[in-house]
């Protein structure tokens, strides 16, 4: 999606800026998301939503009541969602409404094109459309977990790592395929990976400490679609990418705060983290101590 399409699509067409709007985006590969927020009990806000060659996943992270909505210019019932639900929309037909209150959205946009490329690279048969619902509440934990995964990542978009996103991304484009399509995508059996292609990716993940490393090129060292290397990947050593990448990041934490003097900020810029806080809630998470307590606990 282009950026100026993710633009009105994050900001809807129409809306009048309400005081607290807030807007935030991502490149997701070929999904682009978004999230959008504000708060104006005082007066509705007339939305459009720009028709595009695309499905629009818009995920309500509060409680959104009942509200007037036509599609294609004809009314149509909606229903209220509740927090996690969300609207799943094809935007080859135009979507508008009148929001009122607060909103708290993350919004995901796949274009078709995105899902023809998913097909050609896993060498599948076309999935076909995309089932969409008009005015319906969908609830599915996956969806919410993705969006939910994704919401902190619009606050500092700069900082968020790319194999993250780019890991959001596939999920989503298996998901859709395999749950929503009118002919489901079959994920195919896949080995592990040849011992060159584990070397290559472990020396490229080691490279960039930080996550700023696609997926795309991880799979494409090992001469692989970005789906065939994931799944390769973690046949082989148990784990994804990601999670085999946060461990070294936690051993390199733990060296430095054994062998150095250095202060925690500069010990989580030197392992990849985003920052000091970013490095003591993974460590808490993977070793139930702050990195602080675990350094005082080996040296005293």
């Amino acid at each position: 999606m282009s950026g100026k399409l993710g633009q009105r699509l994050g900001r809807f067409v129409g809306l009048d800026e309400p005081p607290t709007l807030t807007t935030r985006y991502l490149q997701l590969a070929e999904i682009s998301g978004s999230r959008h927020c504000w708060n104006d009990s005082a007066a509705a806000a007339p939305v459009r939503m720009e028709t595009s060659n695309g499905y629009l996943l818009c995920l309500q992270r509060r409680e959104l009541p009942a509200i007037p909505y036509w599609v294609n210019g004809k009314p149509v019932a909606m229903m209220p969602l509740d927090r996690g639900q969300f609207l799943f929309l094809d935007l080859n037909e135009e979507h508008a409404s009148v929001t009122r209150g607060t909103v708290d959205c993350v919004s995901m946009y796949t274009p078709r094109e995105a899902l023809r490329q998913f097909e050609q690279e896993h060498d599948l048969k076309s999935v076909g459309e995309l089932r969409t619902a008009n005015g319906v509440a969908f609830s599915d934990n996956i969806i919410r977990n993705l969006a939910g995964c994704l919401a902190p990542a619009f606050e500092r978009p700069e900082t968020t790592s790319r194999l993250f996103v780019d890991y959001i991304a596939l999920a989503l484009l298996t998901h859709l395929t395999t749950h929503y399509a009118e002919n489901p995508a079959v994920a195919r059996p896949t080995g592990g990976l040849a011992p060159w292609q584990e070397r290559r990716a472990k020396e490229m993940l080691l490279a960039h400490m930080d996550g700023k490393v696609g997926l795309d090129e991880l799979a494409r060292a090992c001469r692989l679609s970005r789906s065939h290397f994931a799944r390769a990947f973690k046949a082989t050593t148990g784990t994804s990418p990601l999670q085999w990448l946060l461990a070294r990041r936690i051993e390199r934490a733990q060296e430095l705060l054994l062998k150095s003097d250095l202060p925690i900020e500069q010990i989580a810029s030197r392992c990849g983290f985003a920052d000091q806080s970013h490095l003591t809630r993974s460590f808490v998470k993977a070793m139930n101590v702050t990195p602080g307590h675990w350094r005082r606990l080996r040296l005293s």
